[in-house]
């Protein structure tokens, strides 16, 4: 590892987010010995994580495990970027399938990790991170992998009869644009935008970003 980032002071508050206390604090050993960062918060749920940012609580880097009990961690993606929309988030996690990693990169992560990894590419990880980089790991057809999340949105779209101005709202939300940001484009009033988003959720029957995620990630299963 650099001196560089054994000097920098910019990742001084990590919040790590996983339901396995012994891994949990085994990571934190690891940012302490390589990386000088002492200040580490561990929960084991998201919800309490959340609520931690939502009572004000901050921090300079998330770590997350994707898959984690109590609350699906893509409606934690989505309050959380809505609570802080420029932290930096690194999943870490044995789930790494090419439908992960590029959902991870349209809800705003920074960076992804597999748990089994090197030490070495870990570490690189959070260097990247902290230089105001993304790290994702390569894998095979990337664009294959996103022209079949695409595909997936266009099927839902249509099964629940979405309209035209909806979808286009969608995909803004997908790309994890803001309010202000799709009316400007869109040339509609932010109302506007929220009205559509308020519909989007109704015709899917869901209440949040991560129940649409729900009915992709079944989508895509069935092919």
């Amino acid at each position: 590892m650099s001196k560089k980032v054994k000097d920098s002071n910019k990742i001084q508050q990590v919040v790590i987010v996983d339901d396995h206390e012994i891994f949990a604090i085994g990571l934190k050993h690891i940012l302490e010995i390589n990386l000088g960062i002492k200040a580490g918060l561990h929960f084991s749920c998201a919800q309490a994580a959340l609520n931690y940012f939502k009572n004000g609580g901050g921090a300079d880097l998330v770590i997350l495990e994707l898959y984690i009990s109590e609350m699906n961690s893509f409606n934690f993606l989505e309050q959380v970027k809505i609570l802080l929309p420029k932290i930096n988030i690194l999943v870490f996690s044995m789930q790494q399938s090419n439908f992960n990693i590029s959902l991870c990169k349209k809800l705003g992560v920074t960076g992804f990790v597999r748990k089994n990894t090197y030490l070495k590419d870990f570490l690189q990880a959070i260097e990247e991170v902290q230089m105001g980089k993304k790290y994702f790991p390569e894998f095979e057809d990337e664009k294959a992998s996103e022209e079949l999340i695409n595909n997936s949105v266009e099927r839902i779209c249509q099964q629940y009869r979405l309209s035209r101005s909806e979808i286009k709202i969608l995909d803004k939300f997908l790309e994890q644009k803001k309010y202000r940001e799709i009316a400007d484009e869109l040339c509609l009033s932010p109302q506007t935008v929220r009205t559509h988003k308020r519909n989007i959720y109704r015709k899917f029957g869901v209440r949040n970003m991560a129940g649409i995620v729900g009915l992709l990630k079944l989508e895509l299963e069935r092919g």
